[in-house]
């Protein structure tokens, strides 16, 4: 019994230790510089907008905008895309707009994610 304890506890603490438990979600850290279009104070600043040709669940990809240039930075990012075929695959979770250490971004799913544009 005395050697039971002890390798209980080492066996609780080894699994502390392996990370065996996912964090909770947190903002990434901020980078140096940001692009203006990207700054907020608040989540009600920002705006998820899909930046390629097709939405993010199929091929594409996401970023947090400040709103007031949500139409312009997504405009931008599909002038090219013409007749471009996208798959018609469905997504259940849908990001959502956050605003993460003075800038807009995206959370999915509990991961926070600061794209650039």
């Amino acid at each position: 019994m005395r050697l039971a304890l002890p390798l209980a506890a080492a066996s609780l603490a080894l699994l502390a230790a392996s990370g065996a438990c996912k964090p909770a979600a947190h903002a990434p850290p901020r980078p140096g510089t940001i692009d203006e279009r990207q700054a907020c104070t608040v989540d009600a600043d920002c705006a998820v907008v899909e930046l390629g040709c097709c939405d993010h669940c199929n091929g594409g990809r996401v970023a947090g905008v400040h709103r007031d240039f949500a139409a312009e930075v997504h405009a931008s990012a599909t002038a090219a895309c013409g007749d471009t075929a996208c798959t018609l695959m469905a997504c259940v979770a849908q990001p959502t707009a956050v605003c993460a250490q003075g800038m807009c971004g995206v959370a999915l799913d509990g991961d926070v994610a600061t794209p650039s544009l």
